[in-house]
């Protein structure tokens, strides 16, 4: 062979090299720009102790569309989290939630990012600024609950509690909205004309075709402990919680559902009514105007690692913790 055929076939193969180093570098460059990590010190799995790690971050969903009540896989007593909105009710069942946990949405003219964290049982819906702000998943947990991170600062916010915990804004709060954590039978019952959201991104194990295959995320109810297959949750330990600020209190359930709905209760010049129904699984609080107050479901022990001297309701008085 020539040396003009060898320096040919030479520039060929230099050139193919190129071209795929090329495309790994934007491939590389590709997911640069969907992930990143941060620095902090957090648990890397429920109940683990705290390390400091390279937190990976990974988009939220942005994919939820509205469903048709036959084209999704509900019962009465699967859990929802329910957005009573001015003009909408929206409901999101939160077994469509289990896979990602985090996801951002538009409904109205309020851009919100709804969170699911089933290690212990708080569904949360907080509002965003604008279009480019939201909310993405941060692969660790503190005191065992979900951490998002915010797409304008890259503050670190713990979910239950809603307050920042690393970056630009921490020790601030994320700002949320009342929203009612409850069976879908329940809410279904209450507002008749719910629009509901669902994920349909096939991708996600609990997408409906799968939802049999994996009783995981088909059976998942609030409770006690960690989930165990195809078995349902205790709910003894679970119950509602109002963050007022300087104050806060926790309503058990397994004293709430003895009493008569509502029960009028004053904080430090807070005035409320906590309304319940037992069969629906839910709480949530009004003042007195009638105007719907934030309020969070949580298993009692997460509520008391956020809010260590939170006063618990026991029928008769309240004592700190």
């Amino acid at each position: 062979m020539s040396n003009f055929k060898w320096i040919y076939l030479l520039s060929i193969i230099i050139n193919l090299i190129s071209c795929k180093e090329t495309e790994r570098k934007e491939v590389t460059k590709e997911i640069d720009n969907n992930s990143k990590t941060i620095k902090i010190v957090a648990q890397q799995r429920p109940f683990g102790e705290p390390l400091e790690i390279d937190m990976e971050v990974k988009n939220a969903l942005e994919n939820l569309a509205y469903a048709n009540e036959e084209d999704i896989k509900i019962d009465s007593l699967d859990l929802v989290i329910g957005i009573p909105l001015e003009n909408t009710q929206i409901a999101i069942p939160l077994k469509y939630m289990s896979a990602f946990e985090v996801a951002n949405f538009k409904v109205e003219s309020n851009i919100l990012s709804i969170t699911w964290c089933p290690i212990v049982g708080t569904a949360r819906v907080f509002e965003n600024d604008d279009d480019n702000s939201g909310l993405d998943f941060g692969y660790g947990l503190n005191k065992n609950n979900l951490l998002v991170v915010d797409r304008k600062t890259n503050t670190v916010w713990n979910q239950l509690s809603g307050k920042g915990i690393l970056g630009e804004l921490s020790g601030n709060k994320l700002k949320s909205i009342s929203t009612i954590q409850s069976t879908w039978g329940f809410w279904k019952n209450k507002y008749p004309n719910t629009k509901t959201l669902m994920n349909k991104d096939t991708s996600n194990a609990v997408f409906p075709q799968f939802l049999d295959e994996i009783p995981h995320y088909n059976n998942w109810k609030p409770g006690d402990g960690r989930p165990k297959y195809e078995e349902f949750h205790q709910i003894e330990t679970l119950g509602l919680g109002i963050d007022f600020g300087n104050s806060s209190i926790y309503f058990p359930f397994n004293i709430l559902f003895k009493e008569n709905s509502p029960i009028y209760f004053e904080l430090e010049g807070f005035k409320f009514n906590v309304h319940f129904d037992k069969l629906g699984l839910t709480a949530w609080v009004e003042n007195i105007n009638g105007k719907m107050i934030s309020s969070t479901i949580a298993y009692n022990w997460a509520w008391k690692s956020f809010y260590p001297k939170t006063i618990i309701y026991d029928n008769k008085a309240q004592y700190w913790l």
